[in-house]
């Protein structure tokens, strides 16, 4: 097995770099294409680092991000499986939601090889709910990065309503309302009438909103570049 030196030192500087990532480094890492998959798959998901010190805990992230522009389907099923810990703090707790909610735009961005095993995540029961919720919302930021693909997923996810788990179902129709589906709306309130969404996870009158938005804009930073990422969501908000 041939070891990539630089590729090594490459991914050990991401542990020390604080809440910016320099774009040289991160333009080294990704020309390394699927060599890099693996160690960055390692640091993304070792998520108890978001509760510990700077500059390491920003390390989970930065590897996340870099996923995002490797864009490789092994990485979905890690990601969407990943725990993150509970948080001794505000500013920790603001890592990990920002880690939560980059995942589904990481796997999004696959473009649409990601629609077969982010499915395949999504119909599995051995996968937790919180990566349920991931596989369903990565599929909604999925169709704004593949346009012609809306109308497969939207039918797809109405037709996971119905399933035994309202929990579940509940991230299903929180996914249809973020994509401003007008069409999905008699399904979805059809589903709460009789007892399919869980109320107490998703209420219906916000949701209602959402689904006759008419507007998926709210999905548009799955288009982000790296350097605008970073300048949108920055890693270190300031504390609540």
């Amino acid at each position: 097995m041939t070891i990539d030196f630089d590729l090594v030192e490459y991914i050990r500087q991401i542990r020390t770099i604080g809440a910016e990532l320099p774009i040289p480094l991160a333009q080294h890492i990704v020309s390394s294409g699927a060599a890099a998959v693996a160690p960055l798959v390692a640091m993304a998901i070792d998520t108890e680092l978001l509760a510990g010190a700077a500059p390491l805990c920003f390390a989970p992230l930065h590897a996340l991000r870099l996923l995002g522009e490797l864009r490789d389907i092994n990485y979905i099923a890690p990601i969407i499986n990943a725990g993150i810990p509970t948080a001794p703090d505000k500013i920790s707790e603001q890592r990990g939601v920002i880690w939560d909610g980059e995942v589904p735009q990481v796997i999004a961005r696959c473009g649409a090889e990601a629609l077969a095993p982010t499915l395949a995540l999504l119909d599995d029961e051995h996968t937790s709910n919180v990566g349920h919720h991931r596989a369903a919302i990565a599929l909604a930021y999925l169709t704004v990065e593949v346009p012609e693909l809306a109308s497969e997923i939207i039918a797809t996810l109405e037709a996971r309503l119905t399933t035994s788990d309202v929990d579940r179902n509940a991230s299903v129709a929180l996914a249809l309302a973020n994509m401003g589906s007008e069409k999905s709306y008699k399904v979805v309130m059809e589903a709460y009438k009789v007892g399919h969404i869980a109320k107490d996870a998703v209420q219906p009158g916000p949701l209602r909103q959402l689904l006759l938005s008419r507007s998926n804009a709210r999905l548009g930073c799955v288009k982000h570049p790296l350097g605008e990422r970073y300048a949108h969501h920055p890693l270190n908000p300031p504390a609540n």
